[in-house]
């Protein structure tokens, strides 16, 4: 953000894990090797994050450890109890310092949203608005710029690589199963509680209950893309696709609901009579009637996702272990 496009970084890419997926294959070898080389892509947007180049890198560093966590936690037999719950706590921290500035990011980059949506009356206050946001940001770059470079940094990196070598060097019964076997397991286990959830909400559900779907939905496509090289493709891609359309609803959902949280706590610390009080308070009014409508979508989707022909691809892939 702070500097010419030609002297930006680009975005690094994602290269192949040592040893890939196979069907035959012990799974914890292959699940190793994709960990430390997704790890190893999230570290390559450090410096794009500290010379502060786009707001990308720092999506892309979050996409990446979000992923790991997700498998991690999903593979939880491939990995003994206290590497699961080192990895847990190391990859929580290094997520949790990238949380406001990541926040901060989505606000501004729905700055121009903003001001389309209210009054030329209102856009005084909405300035003062952002220059607070821009404010907190510098604020919160300078921190996170001081935590990449820190050696409390480089000792929790170094402490996940060490508890995926400890998976590696001492694998688990359950990690010694051939990845096929693994997969279809695994994907039935968190399919069935995707399905649960969506059978349990409504319009009335809460938002907190939509909000955990979502979560859970997207762990679950993660599983499903990390099996993908030993699946059925055209079932695959359709699956990927339903759930796609379905976390675009959630997603929708859900960034309402968090802008909403956020604009509630800023009138808080500001005065009534103020510019970006009113400001805000008329975004507030907006963005109600945007989150009940897109809470009204996601059920919606919700009846479509539910629908026979939609469940039964699901179904015909791993309930029974024959089908593969």
């Amino acid at each position: 953000m702070t500097v010419t496009k030609r002297d930006q970084l680009k975005l690094p890419k994602r290269k192949n894990p040592v040893v890939q997926l196979s069907p035959e294959v012990e799974i914890y070898l292959p699940t190793y090797h994709f960990l430390v080389n997704e790890f190893e892509h999230a570290r390559r947007h450090e410096l794009g994050i500290i010379r502060d180049d786009h707001e990308e890198f720092i999506h892309q560093y979050r996409v990446a450890l979000r992923r790991i966590r997700a498998l991690i936690n999903q593979l939880t037999p491939l990995f003994h109890r206290q590497e699961k719950v080192v990895l847990k706590k190391s990859l929580r921290q290094l997520m949790q310092h990238t949380n406001l500035m990541r926040d901060l990011d989505v606000f501004l980059l729905h700055m121009e949203q903003y001001f389309s949506l209210l009054e030329h009356q209102h856009h005084k206050g909405l300035t003062r608005f952002f220059d607070d946001i821009q404010s907190q940001r510098r604020k919160s770059l300078k921190y996170l710029k001081e935590w990449l470079k820190s050696e409390e940094y480089k000792s929790t990196c170094k402490q996940v690589l060490t508890q995926l070598d400890n998976m590696r060097d001492n694998p688990t019964a359950e990690g010694q199963l051939a990845c096929k076997t693994t997969a279809h397991g695994f994907l039935w286990h968190y399919f069935k509680q995707i399905e649960s959830q969506c059978h349990n909400i409504d319009a009335n559900s809460d938002d907190a209950i939509i909000h955990q779907l979502r979560i859970d939905c997207k762990k679950f496509r993660y599983l499903l893309e990390y099996f993908t090289p030993i699946l059925s493709l055209k079932e695959t891609k359709q699956q990927v696709l339903q759930l796609k359309v379905l976390q675009d609803s959630l997603g929708s959902f859900n960034d309402s609901s968090v802008q909403l949280a956020f604009f509630k706590h800023y009138l808080t610390e500001h005065g009534q009579q103020s510019g970006r009080y009113k400001a805000i308070e008329e975004l507030i009014d907006i963005y109600g009637d945007y989150h009940l409508k897109a809470k009204q979508l996601t059920v919606d989707q919700l009846i479509q996702f539910r629908q026979p022909k939609s469940i039964d691809l699901f179904y015909t892939l791993y309930q029974e272990p024959s089908t593969w």
